[in-house]
């Protein structure tokens, strides 16, 4: 009669529990001499685990036994366990044998088509089992174990390299990938998104594509944190490992993404004594000034300080910076020749529009009529039972969102010339004299208007206020004010 040899080892195995192909291989021979069974084929599975079927060699086997089922009638394992760790996917692999009329044989263990030999197959296939289940208990519990400590356990995510010290990895910053995860936190924190972000990144040389980068801007490993959802549920364990982005910045970025919409955003306390306090940064660690009163002999001097442990920011007086900082809106006021010039582009650009203006309302009033149409013979069908309730719903949502973007968009354009008029003289308000309208605001308004002027906030060092992104109509302003002033610094007079 003849027979077919399977055989295995995974690598763990035959590192640490001196496993042997060769000695398996040799006590099947020997068993198959012993019951006068001739091997036709010898399957060897080199380094794979027992836990899943879905090997390759052991798949070859299978097509082999399909192919030659009328010549072969038993399959030799030297353990159950070398076919499976896994007590149902045991069972199946017989109950697969037993339909190609082939008994499966095991040296080391008394198994057979008898009541009590399929009783032993059950139990030695459910040891391998539990002792399967034991083993990846343990190697769980070590994991969270070293979560727990801050270490991170799997392959580094983009922006780190793995380092061993002590025999244990750690996670270590590489500095070319992350300068990129930087850019990508500093664009999309300004506002770029989707292909304009993924280009703005292709310019400094590194291709991601859009999937990427959405994990990049998710992943908690950024701040130096690890959160495993599956283990500590939205904890987030301090890591070992150093943030390539503040804190500050990851968390503005997640309330953009939508990630911490079911949280509340934590808001910078706002103190009349402090109006820069959620605006002013440290330029040497990054974090958030914050601010406070020292008290001398007769009275307070209050001032504004980094809260970050062993920085060298230390504190500065809350007049000196405050002072800078309206000397700063001052410089970015804008001429009034600039304003009046851009005042009268801006009408001439809204009048230009403006005649193009009643074909884009005809456009979408026919697009508003076309999707009525729509939903109407939707419904129609439904009603006669020429489409499934799921297939409805769906294709009826998409319609109603489609016409509530396309009413959106007519109430976004239904802004008229003497809106406009409005809309400018109030900007003339703020923009003529940014010093005087910041004194005179309450701190709520002060906050917005910080917020609106200065989108990735200010810094102050040597004696001055600066930034690192101004609002897209300051940076306009800003340019103008500079070309005029070198106009006039080389002596040249502005034409009339």
């Amino acid at each position: 009669m003849n027979a077919i040899i399977y055989i295995r080892v995974s690598t763990t195995e035959q590192a640490e529990l001196g496993y042997s192909l060769k000695a398996q291989e040799e006590a099947c021979l020997e068993y198959a001499k012993r019951n006068n069974l001739n091997v036709l084929k010898i399957f060897i599975e080199r380094g794979e685990s027992a836990k899943t079927t879905n090997r390759t060699e052991l798949t070859n086997m299978f097509y082999y036994l399909k192919k030659n089922k009328d010549k072969i009638s038993y399959l030799i394992v030297h353990k159950l366990d070398r076919l499976s760790r896994n007590a149902f996917d045991t069972l199946n692999i017989i109950v697969t044998l037993n339909n190609l009329g082939i008994e499966l044989k095991s040296v080391s263990e008394p198994i057979d088509n008898s009541p009590i030999g399929k009783f032993t197959t059950n139990l030695f296939s459910s040891l391998a089992q539990l002792d399967n289940d034991i083993r990846a208990e343990r190697t769980i519990m070590g994991m969270k174990q070293a979560v727990k400590e801050g270490r991170w356990m799997w392959q580094p995510p983009y922006g780190y390299k793995l380092k061993k010290t002590n025999g244990k990895s750690r996670l270590v910053i590489n500095d070319e990938q992350a300068n990129i995860v930087r850019e990508i936190f500093y664009l999309f924190d300004s506002g770029y998104r989707g292909q304009e972000l993924i280009d703005k990144i292709k310019l400094k040389g590194k291709y991601l594509i859009k999937q990427t980068i959405s994990k990049i801007l998710k992943n908690v490993a950024y701040k130096g944190k690890i959160k495993v959802k599956n283990w500590f549920g939205d904890e987030e364990i301090q890591g070992l490992h150093e943030p390539i982005v503040n804190e500050d910045l990851f968390d503005r970025v997640q309330f953009k993404l939508g990630v911490y919409k079911n949280f509340t955003k934590p808001k910078t306390t706002l103190n009349e004594n402090f109006p820069l306090r959620g605006l002013l940064y440290c330029n040497i660690c990054g974090n958030k000034l914050t601010g406070a009163f020292s008290t001398g002999r007769n009275k307070k001097y209050p001032y504004y300080r980094c809260p970050t442990k062993n920085c060298t920011y230390g504190s500065k007086s809350k007049y000196a910076v405050e002072n800078s900082f309206n000397n700063y809106l001052g410089e970015l006021t804008p001429k009034k020749d600039i304003l009046d010039d851009f005042i009268y582009s801006m009408k001439t650009v809204w009048n230009e529009k403006s005649e193009n203006r009643g074909d884009y309302f005809k456009s979408i009033k026919n697009k508003l009529d076309e999707t009525d149409l729509k939903i109407d013979n939707l419904i129609s069908l439904y009603d006669k039972d020429l489409i499934s309730e799921d297939d409805f719903s769906t294709r009826y949502n998409n319609l109603k969102n489609y016409k509530q973007k396309l009413n959106i968009s007519i109430d976004e354009n239904k802004v008229t010339l003497e809106n406009l008029d409005d809309y400018i003289e109030y900007g003339l308000n703020v923009l003529s004299d940014l010093p005087n309208f910041w004194n005179n605001s309450s701190i709520e308004n002060k906050n917005k208007l910080g917020s609106i002027l200065f989108p990735e906030g200010i810094y102050y060092s040597n004696n001055s206020i600066g930034t690192t992104n101004l609002s897209s109509i300051l940076k306009v302003f800003s340019t103008q004010n500079q070309s005029k002033s070198i106009m006039v610094s080389e002596g040249g007079l502005e034409p009339p």
